[in-house]
C-alpha cells in the first residue's frame, strides 16, 4: 500500500506546479521544494511530503523520473491562481490517492458536517480495512490535518470538526468533471448522477445539469436520458 505520511498544504502544490517544467527531471525540484515547504524542518518529513505531492501532481507515469509532458494542472494554476485552484487540488489529491478515497468513504459514512471527527475511531476503522500497520494509522491522521489546511476541517477545543464543504463555481466544477473522466475513471463517459461521494462530498457543487448545459458542445457532449445524465468528454 502507498501511504500518505505527512499533511500537505495547498500552497505547496501551487508553488511546486509553478516551478515544474514539462519533461523536467523530478530530482531537479528536490532542493527547490525544500524552500517551498518551509514549514517543515526535518529532511525526512520534507522527503515524504515531496514524494506524495510529486507522485500525484507532477510525475509522468510512463517515465517516473520526470515531470509530465502535458502539465495541464500547471497551466490552470498560472491562469487562475491559488484561491481558485484550492478545491481543484483537494479533489485531485483525493481522487488520485487510493488510501485517501478509502479514508473519505469512512469519514462520510461516520460523520456529518458540523460534527467532530473521532480520529482514534477513524484510525481503528482503517485498521479494520487494511490491518494494523503504521502507514495506515499515519495516513488517517495526516489526511485530517490536510483537510484542516484546506479549510474543510477546523480545530475546536483541540478536536477536529468536519467544518464545511468548499464552495465550487461552475468553472471549477467543469475542471473537476474533466479530470474525473480523463485521469480518474479514464473513460470519456461519466454519469452525473453517480459521482462517488468519497471524492465529491468535500465540495458544495453548483447544479451539475446547469454546468453540463453551459459547456455542452465546447468541453463535452451532454446527454440527458430517462434514467441518467451523461457527459461524453472531448479528448
Amino acid at each position: 500500500m502507498i501511504g500518505f505520511d505527512r499533511p500537505i498544504r495547498p500552497r505547496w502544490i501551487y508553488e511546486s506546479l509553478l516551478l515544474a517544467e514539462p519533461g523536467q527531471k523530478l530530482a531537479e525540484l528536490n532542493e527547490p521544494f525544500g524552500q517551498i515547504a518551509r514549514e517543515l524542518t526535518g529532511k525526512e518529513g520534507k522527503r515524504k511530503v515531496r514524494t506524495v505531492l510529486f507522485r500525484c501532481f507532477l510525475r509522468d507515469e510512463q517515465n517516473r523520473a520526470r515531470v509530465k509532458k502535458n502539465l495541464v494542472m500547471k497551466d490552470l494554476s498560472v491562469k487562475h491562481g491559488l484561491a481558485f485552484m484550492q478545491p481543484v487540488y483537494l479533489f485531485y489529491l483525493v481522487a488520485r490517492t487510493d488510501i485517501l478515497k478509502k479514508i473519505s468513504e469512512h469519514i462520510f459514512r461516520l460523520y456529518d458536517y458540523g460534527r467532530e471527527i473521532k480520529a482514534s475511531f477513524l484510525k481503528a476503522k482503517m485498521v479494520d480495512s487494511f490491518g494494523e500497520r503504521d502507514v495506515v494509522i499515519r495516513s488517517a491522521g495526516a489526511f485530517i490535518k490536510t483537510l484542516e489546511h484546506f479549510n474543510v476541517v477546523e480545530k475546536a477545543g483541540g478536536k477536529p470538526i468536519l467544518k464545511k464543504r468548499l464552495m465550487v463555481n461552475e468553472e471549477q466544477a467543469r475542471i473537476m468533471l474533466q479530470f474525473f473522466a480523463l485521469e480518474v475513471v479514464m473513460s470519456p463517459q461519466i454519469s452525473l448522477n453517480h459521482l462517488p461521494e468519497a471524492i465529491f462530498n468535500f465540495f458544495d457543487l453548483p447544479d451539475l445539469k446547469v454546468v453540463a448545459q453551459r459547456y455542452n458542445g465546447d468541453w463535452w457532449e451532454y446527454q440527458h436520458r430517462m434514467a441518467d445524465d451523461y457527459l461524453i468528454i472531448n479528448f
